[in-house]
């Protein structure tokens, strides 16, 4: 595996939790939500996918 595939694993993980952390406090009802969570979240798998496909061609 080389660094940039790596990397665009840890981004996805990364925008992925940032997600759920913000999924479940809008279910539960906590006071941890904030916009800027989803669209960081989103951009990060976004992105991370994007390096993630670009090393395997």
């Amino acid at each position: 595996m080389n660094k940039q595939k790596v990397s665009g694993y840890v981004m996805a993980v990364v925008g992925f939790v940032m997600l759920a952390i913000n999924a479940t406090s809008y279910i539960f009802g906590l006071d941890f939500r904030h916009p800027a969570l989803t669209v960081m979240g989103l951009v990060f798998v976004t992105i991370g996918g994007g390096m993630i496909r670009k090393t395997d061609k």
